[in-house]
């Protein structure tokens, strides 16, 4: 009966503080909404500027290889741009304008049309413009690289002695930037739930109830748990909006949405528990609003969802390595939804995921509860 009170009273705090719920439910799709404005074009496709100097046969082969090279989804992987003069492929390729300038020489046709296995003295000689600041150069490059290297093969009738297959470990190759984002950006659906808990918390404080509540006996129990079950409420609601959203945009996930959900909701406890360590370092709901935000951006820019983070290995548990990074449950969450979504993966192989965000879980619950009857239930 004592539960039933807590999760009715957890519930009608939350709803009439319908502001914060509002931007805990919206803010999951809205970045979804954005990153879709700004990556969810057409499949990915790299921006490359061509000054040419040479106007002999071979360089028209390259120019024509590089308009027909596809992606394995049949669609072009290179926008090509002539460009009149080196400062201007200078400056587009600093602007990120390009991701990639190819500058051939004016000896380049006749180098290829001489060249045999047996005379490779002096090859021809492309040059590469790129920005290290710019990441999609990289692979720009490594694929440019390629075409102009089978071009260089095909002309001297020289064959490798290998060749190179890919296999994707996904179970479907991302069109676009777009797709890589989701798995993260859903798993914002989750962390959002750190505000509407700790207002939760944080109000019993505010509005000196705190008493109230320890004559009731309702037990931390109780009231935990009262939390607990409508923040799993609202976090199965952003999820779904969150996913939806998604997929109303051109989203399409590989795994089932019911592991995506049985994660969210073991991932919202893990928030309530968090959020019972930062409430008892806040006094008032403006507070859990203002230097809430700083918790609020070490989870989601510490834990990969926003974006992927280097591996600090430091210790390994039953072939799984772990870093600092790993401390965080919302890391696990983030893991867990991009191997379900990306690499269709079901409950059974994301065990280690859960087992961690479980055990999370409870050492913060545990952290949580000794901070918050030292700092505000002692004082009541």
């Amino acid at each position: 009966m004592k539960l039933i009170a807590s999760v009715i009273k957890s519930f009608k705090e939350n709803t009439r503080d319908w502001k914060v719920l509002a931007m805990v439910l919206a803010f999951s799709p809205f970045f979804i909404l954005l990153i879709k404005l700004f990556y969810g074009g057409a499949a990915i496709t790299y921006q490359v500027g061509i000054l040419n100097f040479d106007e002999g046969k071979s360089s028209t082969e390259l120019v024509k290889m590089l308009e027909n090279t596809t992606g394995q989804d049949g669609l072009e992987l290179f926008n090509l741009s002539h460009i009149s003069n080196e400062d201007e492929l200078r400056v587009k390729v600093k602007d990120k304008t390009l991701d990639i300038g190819i500058i051939i020489p004016n000896d380049y046709s006749s180098i290829i049309s001489e060249a045999d296995a047996k005379n490779m003295a002096n090859p021809a000689d492309i040059n590469l413009y790129g920005s290290m600041g710019n990441t999609r150069y990289t692979v720009a490059a490594v694929m440019v690289s390629d075409v102009i290297l089978k071009q260089g093969l095909n002309s001297a009738k020289i064959t490798l002695p290998s060749a190179i297959s890919e296999t994707f470990v996904e179970i479907k190759p991302p069109l676009n930037e777009f797709e890589w984002y989701v798995p993260g950006l859903i798993s914002l659906a989750v962390l959002m739930i750190l505000f509407t808990a700790s207002a939760s918390i944080v109000r019993e404080n505010e509005k000196n109830t705190l008493t109230r509540l320890k004559l009731s006996r309702l037990g931390a129990f109780n009231f935990l748990s009262g939390i607990c079950i409508v923040q799993a409420v609202v976090a199965i609601a952003a999820l779904v909006l969150s996913y939806w959203t998604a997929l109303g945009l051109g989203y399409s996930p590989a795994g089932e949405f019911g592991a995506v959900l049985f994660v969210g909701i073991i991932s919202s406890f893990s928030m309530v528990a968090i959020s019972l360590v930062v409430a008892s370092f806040l006094n008032t709901v403006y507070d859990v609003l203002t230097v809430g935000c700083f918790p609020f951006f070490i989870l989601m820019f510490f834990s990969g969802s926003m974006f992927p983070l280097p591996k600090m290995n430091m210790i390994n548990i039953n072939g799984h390595s772990l870093g600092i990074p790993d401390i965080l449950p919302l890391t696990h969450t983030a893991n867990a939804f991009n191997q379900i979504l990306n690499y269709g993966a079901g409950i059974t192989d994301i065990l280690f995921d859960i087992f961690m965000i479980s055990i999370l879980t409870v050492i913060y619950f545990a952290i949580g509860l000794m901070l918050y009857q030292k700092r505000k239930l002692s004082k009541a």
